[in-house]
Formats: structure tokens, sequence, C-alpha cells
């Protein structure tokens, strides 16, 4: 069954148990799951055998800058600044999904004389992914 986009929820908080705050204004959102191939083919092999090494998770976040949204888009700047680790949950029909530890790697504001100020985020995985 398919979901609704529009249902999807992104949420932060600063320790692994909550509490998570939805954060706000955002209009585009992407999780990508990945894991590092080795290749470990021999020469007595017709085809390339790989085995997986270290697996990975990276979000982006994109919307309308809210300075305002302190315990989300602020918490999530503040995380940068300092060097400290977020959770994020993903969460495509607003209740379950994934959650991981992140670290801010970018926290972008873009405005132009005939638009709204934008928010652009990247968040990169820090640990195991959970399912919630």
């Amino acid at each position: 069954m398919a979901i609704a986009g529009k249902t999807l929820v992104v949420k932060v908080g600063t320790v692994s148990t909550g509490p998570f705050n939805l954060v706000q204004e955002l209009k585009d959102a992407s999780f990508s799951q990945s894991g590092s191939n080795q290749d470990v083919s021999t020469f007595d092999f017709d085809w390339v055998k790989r085995v997986q090494g270290l697996k990975d998770g990276s979000y982006s976040l994109s919307g309308f800058y809210n300075p305002t949204d302190t315990n989300g888009q602020v918490a999530i700047r503040n995380a940068w600044l300092n060097d400290t680790v977020l959770f994020v949950q993903y969460l495509p029909n607003a209740t379950n999904g994934f959650q991981q530890e992140v670290k801010v790697s970018k926290f972008d504001i873009k405005a132009s004389a005939n638009g709204a100020t934008e928010l652009s985020v990247e968040l990169e995985g820090n640990g195991p992914i959970t399912a919630v």
C-alpha cells in the first residue's frame, strides 16, 4: 500500500530515549541507507564476489527556515555548532520508521529577493539504524 508523502514526519532529540520534537517547515526529505561492498574476488572465480563492509545512513532535509523552531531547526543548528550528536526519527507514516544517532554535516540558509528563506540540512549516521 502506498503512503502519501505528506504524512512524513521528521523529529530530532538530544538523547536516544527522547523526547523527540518535530522539525517544522520541511517540504522535502530523504533517507538513504548504503553499504560499502568490498571486492573479494580471487583468480579461481569467473564473476566478481563481494562482502559488505560498513553500513551507513544519511538524511537530506529541506524546507523553509524557521528561527523560532527551537526544538527542531535550532536544535539541529546547535548540534552542528557545538559538534554534538543528535538522534533523528524518520517516520514515513508519521508513526513508524527509523531512528539513528547522527552528526550534522551541513546547515544552509538561502534567501532570494523574490522568494522565501529556505533551509537545507544534511545529517550523517553515527551508528546503527533501528526501527521505531
